[in-house]
């Protein structure tokens, strides 16, 4: 996938307790122990891959394998998303290749429908969306302006959907 820019000021704060979350992270406090932790408490298995940080440039660097393209994906939103991040340099492989989604920067009173009312044309495909977010996003709130999310082909989001059901 490349290069992927993020927005080094939004996203997961991974301070320590101690630290106020409003003030921002500096780059050199983000290293690879620490983006380790952040994936494993996800529940993103970290067992196959590389990880990174230059801190001249704000980039993690990803590299190694990933069964499916979801996986690489989520990866990939979960190291950017994350304070003082700018890019992730995306050197994945995968080893069973699927549909590869598009990203989207979140905006100020953008709730999941809305964004899959524009990606979609159907706002009943929020949770869908939502899902497609995880482990990156919590429960019911809105997702947070200036994340980067994936937006998965339509093809790809799940069939649960009732009578409407594309």
């Amino acid at each position: 996938m490349g290069m992927i820019a993020f927005n080094r000021n939004t996203g997961v704060n991974l301070r320590a307790a101690n630290t106020p979350a409003s003030a921002p992270m500096a780059a050199s406090e983000v290293t690879e122990a620490v983006l380790v932790a952040h994936l494993t408490a996800l529940g993103l298995a970290v067992n196959s891959i590389e990880i990174h940080f230059d801190p001249s440039t704000a980039t993690v660097r990803v590299a190694g394998s990933v069964e499916r393209q979801d996986q690489r994906e989520r990866l990939v939103l979960c190291c950017g998303n994350v304070r003082g991040v700018a890019a992730v340099d995306d050197c994945l492989a995968v080893i069973m290749p699927s549909a590869v989604s598009c990203w989207r920067f979140v905006q100020p009173g953008d709730l999941f429908e809305s964004i899959a009312r524009d990606a979609y044309r159907d706002a009943d495909r929020g949770d869908d969306l939502r899902s497609a977010n995880q482990p990156l996003v919590g429960g019911a709130e809105p997702p947070t302006a200036g994340w980067l999310l994936r937006i998965p082909p339509l093809e790809s989001l799940s069939s649960r959907r009732g009578p409407h059901a594309r």
